[in-house]
């Protein structure tokens, strides 16, 4: 296992992570004041990540596997992601905006499937 993506009794394998990215946003919150050079300021811990993650397949199962991985995430829930490579990018999350899949040009045998992300805690 490198790195699997679960949500219930259903799990995605890809064959490689090819990219993954991650932005949080600050929750501190700065309060200008007129007449004064320094703002007043909140402080606050920033926001859970939220990024993309490419996900490739390739080989003989890779188009049904592809498909199966864009299938799940359409159907909502919340998914697992695990990594024995990355453990730092470990996480639970809902899909947050567009789901993508695409044959590969190069080889016309691999797949990638983009997905948008929002962490959330469990």
């Amino acid at each position: 296992m490198a790195t699997v993506i679960a949500s219930g009794t259903s799990v995605i394998e890809p064959q490689v992570v090819m990219n993954i990215t991650s932005d949080q946003s600050s929750g501190n919150i700065v309060h200008p004041i007129l007449g004064r050079s320094n703002p007043d300021v909140t402080i606050r811990p920033a926001g859970l990540r939220t990024g993309s993650i490419e996900m490739g397949f390739a080989g003989d199962t890779a188009e049904a596997d592809s498909e199966a991985a864009r299938s799940l995430h359409a159907t909502g829930g919340v998914f697992v992601l695990t990594s024995n490579d990355r453990t730092t990018l470990e996480m639970f999350y809902v899909v947050s905006g567009r789901i993508a899949r695409e044959l590969e040009d190069g080889s016309r045998d691999a797949w990638i499937v983009r997905v948008d992300y929002q962490e959330v805690t469990p």
